[in-house]
């Protein structure tokens, strides 16, 4: 582990991809009910919700690899993946580097 002090400018820019995935997969998992009912109120046939739903897996998938696969900018690694297991915390599953290490003064 490698606890060397965190250099703002350097982590800044893959650390703010790394929080905009994040952003983007956790509004796909809230917009789903939403989705459904307003889908249902227009439309409640089994075409459409199915539809809808697919079309929502099919993002969710994207953007969970998106936010899986991001790197961490201080050890290399994979910042939510250790091994098979994906883990959405603050910190680096690897170095503990958190997420909003490049605004800590």
């Amino acid at each position: 582990m490698d606890d060397s002090p965190v250099d703002p400018v350097t982590y800044r820019d893959i650390l703010k991809t790394t929080r905009r995935r994040r952003k983007y997969f956790f509004g796909t998992l809230l917009v789903y009910i939403p989705a459904l009912w307003i889908t249902y109120n227009i439309s409640p046939t089994n075409r459409a919700m199915g539809t809808v739903f697919g079309i929502w897996v099919l993002f969710l998938i994207i953007f969970t690899f998106q936010a899986a696969l991001s790197k961490c900018p201080r050890c290399g690694n994979y910042f939510h993946l250790h091994g098979m297991t994906l883990l959405f915390l603050r910190k680096c599953l690897h170095c503990q580097l958190h997420i909003n290490a490049d605004k800590i003064s």
